[in-house]
């Protein structure tokens, strides 16, 4: 039997052992596990969208971080967020570490006088700061001096902010994704052959990539949750084939692949909970038209706000997965702890018992004030 060939649908060349790439479908750095070697070779991959695939996972990194997902390869991305002075700040082990990610200096002329303001993330890095200053004539040596003389260390806490959008600079890397997949069901590398030049830069995304927030969602939600999804779907009715794009189980894009569609119906949807790390079945139809995302699209401003708050919904939804994991890890650290008092080996007697059973409630009551 003729073994079956798969070509890279970029430059159509070849799929052989020497060339073929593990291309994921969903990105890595998200916690996509849905991969294929079938679709793009390594030359293509290594030069395709990493720029885009890179802004992508920093825009979903808070949500990436606080989950902890896991990872096919741990390619460890930098989490950034914002702190309320405009500060980018680099987050770690679910906001267990903060730093700056760079040194700030703010200056501000005040008739002859120039005000300083200067944030270092050590010693060190000041002192080379001010060094510079005095070589450009910023400042001089004893004006250095003083501020080194005044500085000082304090712990870092800052308010953050999380994305509460993606950016344009990562839509090439949702419409890659969508095609991906429609290529690694079907290997119709001729249907997508026109959305090249989007996901190469070439051409704006916004033209085939659509934002939508859904009041209500075309499927079942599981509260305990948190989703990646591509759906896949096309009818000759509507004439349109698209991939719904869902990340976290907030954000959500329609990526159109064709808008005159002819061919048998598709609907196939691949559904990836990043909390249990597992598969799940979803399926469901969404026969959309194209008039239908452009309304949406076009849609006055005071309307689009009503949809706002369905998002946050989603949001809060994705927080209160991530609290509930907080409350869980903390209470097994407390359990753990109390046992600790006591030399292992030692008989738990009746009274060891109830001092344990009254330092847990403690916790318990304890967490009811701070919700309250």
């Amino acid at each position: 039997m003729e073994e079956k060939k798969y070509y890279c649908y970029i430059c159509d060349n070849e799929l052989i052992k020497d060339n073929k790439s593990d291309e994921h479908i969903i990105l890595n750095a998200i916690g996509g596990h849905l991969h294929s070697y079938t679709i793009m070779c390594k030359d293509c991959n290594s030069r395709l969208g990493e720029t885009a695939d890179a802004k992508l996972a920093e825009d979903l990194s808070f949500y990436t971080d606080i989950l902890r997902v896991k990872k096919n390869r741990q390619n460890l991305h930098r989490q950034i967020m914002t702190d309320e002075y405009g500060h980018d700040i680099i987050v770690g082990d679910a906001g267990k570490i903060l730093k700056l990610r760079h040194p700030y200096v703010k200056k501000e002329q005040d008739g002859e006088k120039m005000h300083l303001q200067i944030t270092a993330r050590n010693t060190e890095e000041l002192r080379g700061l001010l060094k510079g200053m005095v070589k450009d004539k910023t400042l001089t040596q004893e004006d250095a001096d003083k501020i080194m003389e005044k500085a000082t260390i304090t712990e870092y806490r800052p308010r953050l902010e999380k994305n509460s959008t993606i950016s344009e600079a990562a839509f090439p890397s949702i419409v890659k994704s969508a095609i991906n997949y429609y290529v690694d069901i079907f290997h119709d590398i001729p249907t997508i052959k026109h959305l090249i030049p989007y996901i190469k830069g070439e051409k704006d995304t916004k033209e085939v990539l659509y934002l939508h927030h859904f009041k209500e969602l075309p499927y079942e939600v599981d509260k305990r949750q948190v989703t990646h999804m591509i759906h896949l779907e096309g009818n000759r009715d509507t004439g349109l084939l698209y991939a719904m794009m869902e990340y976290y189980g907030i954000f959500i894009y329609i990526a159109v692949l064709g808008l005159d569609y002819q061919g048998n119906p598709v609907n196939k949807t691949y559904t990836y909970d990043t909390v249990s790390a597992t598969e799940i079945d979803r399926s469901f139809s969404l026969p959309l038209t194209l008039g239908d995302l452009e309304k949406f699209r076009c849609q006055p401003h005071e309307e689009y706000l009503t949809y706002l708050p369905y998002v946050q919904q989603r949001v809060d939804g994705v927080m209160n997965v991530w609290q509930g994991r907080q409350v869980e890890e903390e209470l097994q650290q407390v359990i753990i702890d109390e046992f600790g008092k006591y030399p292992e080996g030692c008989i738990l007697t009746k009274e060891i018992i109830e001092d344990i059973e009254n330092d847990i409630m403690k916790y318990f009551e304890r967490k009811i004030n701070e919700s309250f």
